[in-house]
Parts: C-alpha cells; sequence; structure tokens
C-alpha cells in the first residue's frame, strides 16, 4: 500500500473501534496492522526512559510477550536514539526480538501527544528491504495519527464515564423489566398475604431501580451530545389530557388534583420534542405530588407569539414548605428542605428535567409563594406547525435485502456458530472449507465482508489473505480474522440441545421436575443402560407427582412409545446398540414427538461428529450449553416454556375462526415468556412469536392476524420500520397493532402512532393494562 491511501477512512474506522473497546484498542490496531500490510505479528510497547511496557499486541504474536509487562534491552538504539531513525531494521543483538525462527523484525519508532513513545515492532518472514521503506513510512505516519487519538481520548474521562454509565444502565434495564414482568405472573398465583405484602415492595423497588436507570441513561446521553430533539407536530391538548390521567390514579388516597389552565395561550399546535416536554411536565407533578399533602397542582400554560410556550407550575392547600432552593437541582434540596421521597420523583428526575429544559431551548426560574410553597416557572421554543410532507416521505418504504459475507473456515463448529450469528443478525453468509473454493467464490461473487480461519488446510491463512487483498472484487472488502476455541465450537455445536454432565444429583433433579411445571398426568420417558441412574431419574419423576416412562433398552424405546403421548424425554448419550444421538433422531423424526422437549445428559467429550448427524433437529429447544449439576434447576425451568410457548403456523391456520389470533413481535425471551403466559392465562391461546420485524413482516404476508403486539427495539427490522410496512399490506390497513416499548426511550408514543400503531404500551408490561388493551383490541370479534 502507497502513501497515498486513504488515511482519513482508515483512522474513522480504527477510531469506531477505539469508541467501542479502548482497552482493547491497542490489541485491534496490531491485528489491524497485520491484516491490513501483511506481517506475521505486530507488537507495540510504550517507552519509559530506556524500559519497553507492552501496550498491545497482536493475536498470532509471540507468547514470551504478555500484556503490561516490563522488558529491557541494554543495547537498544530505538531507545537511546529516539527521533533519529533512519532505517527500520533494529540491532542484530537486539534482546527484545518478537520474530521466531527464519522471520525478521522492523521497528518502527512513534511519537505521541505529551511526550509519549512507542516503538511498534513488526515480524515479517522475510528480510527487510528498502523497497519496503515507502510502505514503513505510510504505517508510522498511520500510527503516529491513530495513537495521537488513542492517547487523547484517555484524557476524556466525563465522555468516557458517560459512555460506560449508558452502557450498563442498559444492560441492567433488561433483566430489571424481566423481574417486575415475572412479579406480575407471581402475584396472580394464590399466595399469602404477607407474600403479597412481599411481592408489592419487590416490584416497587425495582420500579424505582428502574426509573433511576432510565434518568443516568438519558442524562449521560444528554452529556455526552447523544441525546437530540426529536421534533414532531403534536397537539397542546393532547399533551394535556395525557397528563391529567395519572392523576386520575384511585390507588393514591390523598386528595390532591391537578388543575390546567391557559391563558393568552394563541397556539394549539406547533412542533417541538412532545416527549421531552411530557416527561418534564411528569417529573415536576410527581415533584409538587410529594410535596402536597392535601390539596390542588396548579398548572398555567401561556405563548409568546407562536414560537414559546411558558408553564407555571405551583401547589397550594396543606402543602409541605420550601425553605431553600438554592440547591434545587442537587441531593441537597431533599435533605435540606427534609422532604421525603416518595414515588418516582428523585434528585436524578429534577436533574434530568432541568436538562431537558435547555435541550429544548428554555429556561428554569425557581421561586417560593409567600406561603413557602414552591413555584417553578419555564419556557420551550415551538416551531409553528408546517406541511406533513416530511411525515409522508419518511413512511414511504425502505429498501431491505440481506448482504452477502463469505465465511473460510474447514471446522464444522465454527462455521455453524457463524452461520447461526450472520443470519441472525440479518446477513446471508456462503461457507467454504478451503481457500481454493473462497478464491473461486470471490472471482464470480461479490461480498460485503469476508471472515476467515488463518489456519486452513491447503492454504496458509497470511498467503490467502493477501490473494483477497489482490482480488478486485474484495480488495476493498474487510477482512475478519477469527478463531474459536474447541470447547466454544462444542458448547454451539449442541445447537439448541440443553445437556448437563453426570453424575446426576437427586435433589437437583427433583427441584428441576418440579419447576418444569407439569401437569398431574404428564408422561417423562427416561432413557438410560445405567440402572442406578436410570431408577434415580424414575424415582425423582415419580416423588413430584409425574409418570415415568423408564427403559434401560434404547432399541426397545421406539416401539415402547410409538402409541404413547409424550411431555418430556430425558436421554442418556452414551448408550450400547442405538446411542443416544441415533436415539433422538428417531424420536424427532417421528412427527408425533416432532416437538417433543428433550434434556440429554453425558460424560462424554469427543462429540462433535455425532452432532453433525442430528444437527437441525434442534432448532426450536434451547441454545445455552451446561456443564454444571447446578445449573439443572435452570435448564428445566427454561424448557417449561414450552408448555407456554406459540402455536406452530400449522396448528395457528388450523384454529377456529371465533379465536382471536396474536402475533407477538419480540427478540427477547424474557419478555416473549412473559408475554405468552399472560395471554395464555386469560385464554388467549393462538399466540405465535417472531424475533425481528423482518420476520412479522413476512409472517404477515403469509397469515392474518387480529392482534400484533410489536416490541420497537429489535435487530435486523425495528418495530418502527415493521409496522410501518406492515400497514401497507391490504390486509393490515385496520389491523390493530400495539407498540411494546422500553419506558426510557423518549417520543417513543409519537413515533409509535405515527409508524402506524394502534396503541402502546411501555415496558415493564403492567399485567392488568396488558390484557385489558388485549381485550379491547380484540373484543370485535365473535365469541
Amino acid at each position: 500500500m502507497s502513501g497515498n491511501f486513504q488515511a482519513a477512512g482508515i483512522i474513522g474506522k480504527l477510531l469506531k473501534n477505539l469508541r467501542s473497546t479502548p482497552a482493547d484498542f491497542p490489541d485491534h490496531y496490531c491485528d489491524f496492522i497485520c491484516e491490513e500490510f501483511g506481517y506475521s505479528s505486530a507488537i507495540l510497547f510504550s517507552l519509559k526512559f530506556d524500559t519497553f511496557i507492552l501496550s498491545g499486541k497482536s493475536r498470532n504474536a509471540t507468547k514470551k510477550f504478555a500484556h503490561a509487562n516490563s522488558y529491557n534491552c541494554t543495547s537498544c538504539k530505538s531507545a537511546k536514539n529516539f527521533g533519529e531513525q533512519t532505517d527500520y531494521t533494529p540491532d542484530h543483538v537486539c534482546e527484545i526480538k518478537i520474530s521466531e525462527g527464519n522471520s525478521s523484525d522492523i521497528t518502527l519508532q512513534i511519537a505521541a501527544p505529551d511526550h509519549q513513545r512507542y516503538l511498534l515492532k513488526l515480524s515479517q518472514k522475510s528480510p527487510y528491504q528498502k523497497a519496503e521503506k515507502e510502505k514503513l513510512d505510510s504505517i508510522k505516519l498511520l500510527s503516529e495519527e491513530v495513537l495521537y487519538y488513542f492517547t487523547v481520548s484517555g484524557n476524556d474521562h466525563d465522555e468516557d464515564l458517560n459512555r460506560v454509565i449508558s452502557n450498563l444502565s442498559s444492560e441492567i434495564r433488561t433483566p430489571v423489566n424481566s423481574i417486575i414482568g415475572f412479579l406480575s405472573l407471581l402475584g396472580e398465583e394464590k399466595l399469602t398475604p404477607s407474600q403479597n405484602e412481599y411481592i408489592i415492595n419487590i416490584k416497587e423497588s425495582a420500579q424505582k431501580l428502574s426509573y433511576l436507570l432510565n434518568e443516568i441513561v438519558d442524562i449521560s446521553k444528554i452529556e455526552s451530545g447523544l441525546l437530540l430533539n426529536n421534533t414532531s407536530t403534536f397537539q397542546i391538548d393532547s399533551l394535556l389530557e395525557e397528563l391529567k390521567q395519572p392523576l386520575a390514579d384511585k390507588s393514591d388516597s390523598r386528595d390532591i388534583s391537578l388543575e390546567i389552565t391557559t391563558e393568552n395561550l394563541s397556539i394549539n399546535s406547533g412542533k417541538a420534542d412532545a416527549q421531552k416536554l411530557k416527561s418534564v411536565l411528569q417529573t415536576f407533578i410527581n415533584l409538587f405530588k410529594t410535596l402536597t399533602i392535601k390539596g390542588k397542582i396548579l398548572i398555567s400554560i401561556s405563548s409568546e407569539g407562536r414560537n414559546r410556550l411558558n408553564f407555571r407550575i405551583l401547589n397550594t392547600g396543606d402543602i409541605v414548605p420550601v425553605h431553600s432552593t438554592v440547591n434545587f437541582t442537587r441531593p441537597l434540596f431533599f435533605l435540606e428542605n427534609n422532604i421525603t421521597k416518595t414515588g418516582p420523583v428523585s434528585a436524578l428526575s429534577i436533574i434530568l428535567a432541568k436538562k431537558l429544559i435547555d435541550l429544548l431551548g428554555g429556561q428554569l426560574d425557581i421561586g417560593t409563594t409567600s406561603s413557602k410553597g414552591l413555584v417553578l416557572q419555564f419556557s420551550v421554543l415551538m416551531e409553528p406547525a408546517g406541511s406533513s410532507l416530511e411525515e409522508k416521505l419518511s413512511a414511504l418504504p425502505k429498501p431491505v435485502g440481506k448482504s452477502k459475507v463469505l465465511v473460510i473456515e474447514d471446522d464444522y463448529a465454527t462455521s455453524k456458530l457463524l452461520s447461526n450469528y450472520l443470519n441472525k443478525w440479518g446477513y446471508d453468509p456462503t461457507i467454504v472449507n478451503s481457500g481454493e473454493k473462497a478464491l473461486q467464490m470471490i472471482k464470480h461473487e461479490k461480498f460485503l465482508a469476508v471472515i476467515m480461519d488463518i489456519v486452513l488446510p491447503d492454504v496458509n491463512g497470511l498467503e490467502l489473505l493477501k490473494k483477497i487483498r489482490e482480488s478486485e472484487n474484495t480488495k476493498n472488502v474487510p477482512v475478519i480474522v477469527c478463531s474459536v476455541e474447541a470447547e466454544q465450537q462444542k458448547a454451539f455445536l449442541m445447537g439448541a440441545v440443553e445437556y448437563f454432565v453426570k453424575p446426576i444429583k437427586y435433589k437437583d433433579l427433583v427441584e428441576v421436575l418440579t419447576s418444569y411445571k407439569l401437569k398431574r398426568d404428564s408422561n417423562i420417558l427416561c432413557v438410560d443402560d445405567d440402572l442406578p441412574t436410570l431408577n434415580l431419574i424414575k424415582g425423582a419423576i415419580e416423588s413430584v407427582g409425574y409418570n415415568a416412562i423408564a427403559e434401560p433398552y434404547s432399541a426397545k424405546v421406539m416401539d415402547r412409545i410409538k402409541n404413547m403421548h409424550l411431555d418430556l424425554a430425558i436421554v442418556d448419550l452414551d448408550m450400547p446398540e442405538v446411542n443416544g444421538f441415533e436415539l433422538i433422531k428417531l424420536i424427532k423424526s417421528n412427527p408425533r414427538f416432532a416437538n417433543l422437549p428433550i434434556v440429554i445428559y453425558t460424560g462424554k467429550e469427543n462429540f462433535a461428529e455425532d452432532l453433525k448427524k442430528i444437527d437441525g433437529l434442534f432448532a426450536d429447544l434451547l441454545s445455552k450449553r451446561s456443564t454444571k449439576i447446578e445449573d439443572l434447576a435452570d435448564t428445566i425451568n427454561n424448557m417449561i416454556n414450552r408448555y407456554d410457548e406459540p402455536t406452530p403456523p400449522e396448528a395457528l391456520a388450523a384454529q377456529p375462526a371465533t379465536e382471536p389470533k396474536i402475533l407477538l413481535v419480540e427478540d427477547y425471551k424474557h419478555s416473549q415468556i412473559i408475554v405468552t403466559r399472560l395471554l395464555k392465562k386469560n385464554n388467549f391461546n393462538s399466540i405465535s412469536v417472531v424475533e425481528n420485524g423482518a420476520e412479522a413482516l413476512e409472517l404477515a404476508k403469509t397469515q392474518i392476524f387480529d392482534l400484533i403486539l410489536m416490541d420497537m427495539q429489535m435487530p435486523v427490522m425495528n418495530g418502527f420500520e415493521a409496522t410501518e410496512r406492515i400497514r401497507q399490506l391490504p390486509e393490515y390497513k385496520d389491523t390493530p397493532i400495539i407498540a411494546l416499548t422500553a419506558f426510557a426511550m423518549k417520543g417513543d408514543r409519537e413515533k409509535c402512532l405515527e409508524a402506524g400503531a394502534s396503541d402502546y404500551i411501555a415496558k415493564p408490561i403492567d399485567s392488568q393494562e396488558f390484557i385489558e388493551k388485549v381485550k379491547h383490541y380484540t373484543k370485535q370479534i365473535p365469541a
């Protein structure tokens, strides 16, 4: 690559990597140098006086150098004469040699900000030639630019902190929503009064945690410049009606009312971020509810011309006095005024509201009345309502289509791993198992990216990489080199089969079977040639009230079960005659047992070849490999979801026309479980589930549903786009679509309705509200 390479584009890609994984960036950069320029290995050292400290290394670098370790070279000219480099070859007596065998070293001196110094050592199979100088000059220039950004970014602690907080909060929010959902389900069971009280307290605490996490996310986004205004046209009257609804909740025994008045309001509609404005007003209403024992919350709205709205909020009656407003946007405000925080209001809520007002182009003023009541006044900018052309354009169908990715991998397990992940993410993988086939493929096909193993049977991976770079079709295509550990390959190759390793503990098995929640007359097949183990499993099954069909001879199983109804099978893999793999294949080939959940257990380790024979039989089962007996409870607990699982398409088509058919579009497994159980507990039994909008769109083209429940944040195709595209189908112009989305996402309600949703439910789902809306939208269907 010449010195005139497109440095800006390359740096841009690298900086995306730097922002996503700053701690691992030096390693990624070393990998990039090897892949882009064809070196065997690369190691980056930071130089402190004459000591080398390892900052990063490529995946294929020698293992004798470890991260953060220090190294010394008594004869190092690079350390002693930094900045005076005339060529790129180290001393022959260099004591820090990264190449092995007949390979040779190359050393580049790289200066960075704040007098930081780096040495990038490269290893290649051939000796250094002067003809390489131009390429190495380019690498040095690129490295100086990249390490400049790396060094500078390390000083931006606030931005990094905001990003970390945002990522962590998003990671935590999903399980918190699941906790609330499962508590709602548990609350519908027959519990003692004290158990009900525990559930209420846990749920309240989880909801408070959810509120706090949402606020942390938004504050971090604002401070990072990531949260922008989502401007749309809205009606002020509609916004005010929404604000009144929470006060109509009779669960609060206090006598508090909300009065909203308008003064000189010359506009009733305009353009602004209505969701942010609603969030600010809701926060202040919650604050005044905390400050009001009995009385009224008064909101007055006026306008200045046609581009500014003014709000004034105060309370009257029996109120909590406010003695100081100096620290209103700080946690001290609650302490100084001896205010007990109730409901969703918190110091973070107020901080966020102030930042949202700033973002909306407004200003917040804080004061008190003569009776020490709090008074808040703020304004927001509002554009006059314009043409709806923008909304119409945004609703036009967007082009969809898969992007081809070439996978070069000779290992069956790894290729299956990559293929499944790529398909899940919406790509179209092409798998080849040799370098020769790969080169033939790229001559005739164009690919978005290439994923390859560096160790192949017929060609050196680095040489293949070079040929890929030289090909006209792939010279500018990103190449990703990946490697998967053997155990990870095995785990994935188990596909969707859940399994555990012997010895089996009786206590754990009983606990698992109890958690399965099978019907009392459920039949469980257990097959094991080892009689003590078989008797243990049989006893565990019968001890919790199920029927055990225990069989020690695998060859007799098919005859024995041919006329039976089975609810679960537990199969040992290591058996004579017909082994577990072959037996599973026989069971699954019988249409009667096509959807039978199967738990397997084994002490066998070398099962990859056998699994190839049954690969694909378990696509609808679990995807987690478990090797600990302690995980057995989770295993079966997850598998009980098959009894609350969606209706298969063929069964759905056969359902009577009087049965409402519901499509749930949701990518998160726990949310699928919660919603499916809620529906089935309320006698909605015809449920189909898909994991993204693209799958929903395809299914809607072939089947007619009476109600669609659409999650809005999903991979491949999100709920907004899916709703728009489904609405374009003639059969779905009037079909109810309820949007499901995280509470924290600002502007969701308006975006959902604009996309074509009929209604909106925030996560975590309130089971009562959810079922009421489902019943409302299916009530026109004849019973």
